[in-house]
C-alpha cells in the first residue's frame, strides 16, 4: 500500500525496512523519516535482531529527499539514528541512490547494490548543496573525490561506486548478513562504538589506555568467555544458529 511510508517486515533475527514512495523513486518525506527513526530506535526493545537491512520499493532505492517538504532536521535525526544504531545496518541499493539516499548508504555499516545502480550528488544542479549529507558521506569517501562529485554533480556507476571503496568488498547480502551471524553481537557492538568514537584524537598513552581497558572488559564477559571455550573445544559459538 503505497500509504505506507515504510514497510517494516522482520525476518527472524533480520529487520527489513523498505522505503515505499515508488511514485517518486523513494524521495524522503518527513512522514518516512520519522517512520524509520522510530523503526531504528524500536530495535533496542529487541536482543535477537543481529543486522537492519534497508532497501527501497519500486524501480529505484532511494532519489533524496522530498524537495518540496522536506526538512534539514529531520534528515540530520534520521542520519544520527542509523550511524548511532548499536547492530549493523545495511542498505541494499538499486536502480538509482541519489543526494538524500547518499547520505542514507553513507550513514550505514555496509552497502550492496545492484550492478545497474547509478548514484550520485545532483544537488548542485538545482542549486543546492549536499551540506546535511556531507559528515556522512566522509565516513565513506576520501575528501577529494567528495570534491569532485560535489561540484560537478555527475552520476556514477556500480563499478565507479566500488572502485571508491562505497560497495562492501564481495557486494553479496546472503553472504554479508551470514557473516554479521557468525560474528560476536555484542562484540560488534563494541567494534561500532570503538570506530566511531574519539578514541584516535586521544594522545597515544590515553588511547592505548582505553583500548586495553576496553579489551580487559570484554575478555572478561560472557560473550568472550563462550567464544574462547567454542574455539578450544572446536564448536560453534551459542550465538551462531
Amino acid at each position: 500500500d503505497e500509504q505506507i511510508p515504510l514497510i517494516v517486515d522482520r525476518r527472524g533475527p533480520i529487520l527489513n525496512l523498505a522505503l515505499n514512495n515508488p511514485a517518486k523513486k523513494n524521495a524522503l518525506t518527513s512522514e518516512m523519516m520519522g517512520a524509520m527513526v522510530a523503526a531504528i530506535e524500536g530495535v533496542k526493545e529487541y536482543e535477537e535482531i543481529r543486522a537492519i537491512v534497508i532497501r527501497g520499493e519500486g524501480s529505484g532505492f532511494c532519489s533524496g529527499a522530498d524537495v518540496k517538504t522536506w526538512k534539514p532536521e529531520q534528515l540530520q535525526l534520521l542520519l544520527k539514528t542509523i550511524t548511532d544504531c548499536s547492530i549493523p545496518t545495511i542498505a541494499d541499493v538499486h536502480g538509482i541512490c541519489l543526494g538524500g539516499g547518499m547520505g542514507l548508504i553513507c550513514a550505514c555499516d555496509f552497502v550492496v547494490c545492484k550492478e545497474d545502480t547509478v548514484f550520485g550528488f545532483p544537488e548542485i544542479r538545482i542549486g543546492m548543496i549536499p551540506a546535511v549529507i556531507f559528515p556522512y558521506v566522509s565516513r565513506k569517501l576520501d575528501t577529494s573525490k567528495i570534491r569532485e562529485l560535489f561540484i560537478t554533480g555527475d552520476r556514477f556507476s556500480t563499478q565507479v561506486a566500488s572502485s571508491l571503496g562505497l560497495i562492501y568488498y564481495n557486494n553479496d547480502l546472503e553472504q554479508l548478513l551470514k557473516s554479521i551471524s557468525e560474528g560476536a553481537p555484542k562484540a560488534q557492538m563494541y567494534v561500532k562504538k570503538m570506530i566511531d568514537g574519539k578514541v584516535l584524537l586521544k594522545s597515544n598513552s590515553d588511547r592505548d589506555e582505553e583500548l586495553a581497558s576496553l579489551i580487559s572488559d570484554i575478555r572478561q564477559g560472557e560473550e568472550c568467555q563462550e567464544g574462547i571455550a567454542s574455539f578450544l573445544e572446536k564448536r560453534k559459538p551459542n550465538w551462531v544458529k
